[in-house]
Formats: C-alpha cells, sequence, structure tokens
C-alpha cells in the first residue's frame, strides 16, 4: 500500500468541551512520519488526541486512516495506541500483563511478540513487577510497549515527557527518536517543551486556543513563524513596537535595514537570542542591526549563558557558558551586539 494510504488525514475536525472549542482542524500525517504538536496548556493538544481517537465525541469532521473512515468507529475499532502523560498503567496487573492485555484482547498478537517489546524498552528485567513499583522513566516504557504491542495503524503520545526529571527525560527522548524512527507508521507526538518538539518531529503543528495556527517542517516553522504567538512558543523574543517605512524598522535606536519588505507603519519585531553576535560582526556580512550598550546582567546558566544589554530596546544574547571566561564580560561593560537579517521577523501590528 502506498505511504499516503497509510497515512492519517484529519480534515475540518471540530470539538468541543463547556465553552472551548477545538478547531476546525484539518492536518495530514504520513506513513512513517511524527507530527509533533506544539501549543501552551489549555491549548486543545490532548482535546484534539483525544477527538482522533475517539475518546471525545467530535462536532463535525472528518477522520480517515489507512483509508478508512473512521468517523464514527468507536475506539476499540481504531487501531490507535495511546501513550498518557501519567502512563495510565493498569495498577493490578504486572508490567507483562499490562503489555500482554492489548494483544491478549484483540489476539492480533502473540505474547512472545508482546514479550520481544519488553526487550526492545530495556525493561524485560521488569516483568513481574507491578506500577507502583516502577520509576516514572520505567512506567513511560512500559506504556510506550503497551501502546506497540497492539500494532497500531497510529500512535498518539500525549506529554509522555513532561512529568520526568531532567535526565530522565533526555534518555526517553532519546529512546523515543530511535523507537519513532522505525516504526512505518504516523505518529502524533504532544508537547509544551519547543526543544523536544524540535529534536523528535519531521514535521511541526503549533495550536493555541483550539485552534491551528501554523504546521509544516518543523526546520520551516521555526526559522518562519507566522505570527507573534507562534515565534514566542518557538524561543522568538521580542524587541517591542517598532515602525515600518520603506522596507526598514526601526524600533527604540535600533534599525533594522531591509527587515520589512512591503510593510510601513506599526509592527512588532522579533528576534532570535541564540542569533545574536557580541563584539564586532565578521567581515562582508549582509546588512546587520547592530548597536553599543552596556551589559546590564550576566546569568552563567550552562550551557547557554545569558547576557543582557541595557539598550533600547533591551537585547539578550545566549552564548555557549565556556565562551565566558575568555569575554570577561561584567555588567557596565560597553559591548557590540549585532542582528544579522536571517535572526529577525517582523509582525505588522494589527
Amino acid at each position: 500500500m502506498p505511504t499516503a494510504d497509510r497515512g492519517l488525514a484529519v480534515i475540518g475536525l471540530a470539538g468541543r468541551a463547556g465553552t472551548f472549542r477545538l478547531g476546525p482542524v484539518d492536518l495530514t500525517v504520513g506513513a512513517g512520519q511524527v507530527l509533533v504538536m506544539l501549543g501552551p496548556s489549555g491549548a486543545g493538544k490532548t482535546m484534539l488526541l483525544e477527538t482522533i481517537a475517539g475518546l471525545r465525541p467530535q462536532h463535525c469532521g472528518q477522520v480517515r486512516l489507512a483509508g478508512a473512515d473512521l468517523t464514527s468507529a468507536p475506539p476499540e475499532r481504531r487501531r490507535i495506541g495511546l501513550v498518557f502523560q501519567d502512563a495510565a498503567l493498569f495498577p493490578h496487573l504486572t508490567v507483562r500483563d499490562n503489555v500482554w492485555f492489548g494483544p491478549r484482547a484483540s489476539r492480533q498478537q502473540s505474547a512472545a511478540a508482546a514479550d520481544s517489546l519488553l526487550r526492545r524498552l530495556g525493561i524485560w528485567h521488569l516483568a513481574s513487577r507491578l506500577p507502583r513499583s516502577l520509576s516514572g522513566g520505567e512506567r513511560q516504557r512500559v506504556a510506550l510497549a503497551r501502546a506497540l504491542a497492539i500494532q497500531p495503524a497510529l500512535l498518539l503520545l500525549d506529554e509522555p515527557l513532561s512529568a520526568l526529571d531532567q535526565p530522565t527525560r533526555e534518555d526517553m527522548r532519546s529512546l523515543l527518536q530511535e523507537i519513532l524512527a522505525g516504526l512505518d507508521i504516523p505518529a502524533i507526538h504532544v508537547t509544551h517543551d519547543r526543544d523536544e518538539a524540535l529534536s523528535i518531529g519531521d514535521n511541526l503543528a503549533i495550536i493555541t486556543d483550539g485552534r491551528l495556527r501554523q504546521a509544516g517542517p518543523a526546520s520551516q516553522v521555526a526559522a518562519e513563524p507566522a505570527d507573534p504567538g507562534t515565534a514566542r512558543l518557538l524561543g522568538w523574543a521580542e524587541l517591542g513596537p517598532g515602525t515600518a517605512a520603506r522596507g526598514s524598522v526601526r524600533a527604540g535606536q535600533l534599525t533594522l535595514p531591509g527587515a520589512a519588505p512591503g510593510i510601513d507603519g506599526p509592527v512588532h519585531a522579533y528576534y532570535r537570542p541564540e542569533d545574536v553576535l557580541l563584539g564586532p560582526p565578521p567581515r562582508n556580512t549582509p546588512p546587520a542591526a547592530s548597536l553599543t550598550a552596556p551589559v546590564s546582567q550576566v546569568l552563567p546558566t550552562r550551557p547557554l549563558a545569558r547576557i543582557t544589554l541595557a539598550s533600547d530596546p533591551p537585547i539578550t544574547a545566549l552564548l555557549l557558558h565556556r565562551d565566558l571566561p575568555s569575554r570577561l564580560m561584567q555588567p557596565g561593560d560597553l559591548i557590540q551586539a549585532t542582528l544579522p537579517p536571517s535572526s529577525v521577523r517582523i509582525f505588522p501590528a494589527t
């Protein structure tokens, strides 16, 4: 079957929960692709997954998976694997029985195949344990094994890493990258962590207030956010209000040459702090915005340190912590900051 025929298509899907409105949402995920859905808490991410899975009624729209219309199908007939934030394991069943539960109920797969998942995910030694005796990372590995054991046609992951501590989250992120890369089915991974979003997904969808704001290749969405809300979610920082005229933008004492072709009037300017250059800019670089101002704050966080300038508008630069000693920057030191054109995004104020 062609890859497109084994993918997911969500068409005009809308739902309601009290006064909250979801959608309508249109999106597609091809077989073997991972769509990461990024949005703040309360944006409707979980509601969308639950509606796709049939756990919530939809107001209108259609869900098609592997060429079949699932719009009216009950959850147990949709062949969708689900991994939740809290793992949602059966507390009275052992790890092995949790993973075997789906295959036994549907008679789709042998117990031996389910056992192979325990080995693949590094939890075979936990097979006889109960969920209450497991760590957070171990529970999520069991939940992932249980979701894969039914040989799903679609995998949905609802913030599976958000409740884990940082080292465990990084280990699980690497495991997820490996597992998802080897699947030949569509997958949707929901998160509010932009680093996680950009490291796991082929494609990225931004959702806020129940609406799909932007979707596309992850690198493209990250580089070209469609609106200020999307820019903030993706780590862009606001320079503040400005005025565009003849293609350039003036924001405080900063001039952004050629940053707003075809735009005149009030605008909002955003930039990427990790792209700010401190010190004299390299020779033969494209025209860029530049100013000199005193350092107001140095936060030696790891791995990226934050340097904030008392400029108008204030500018923060991110640089590797190891570069701090060589720069010897202290509050009050004058330093030049340059914003490359690719690090600036302009939005009309309207």
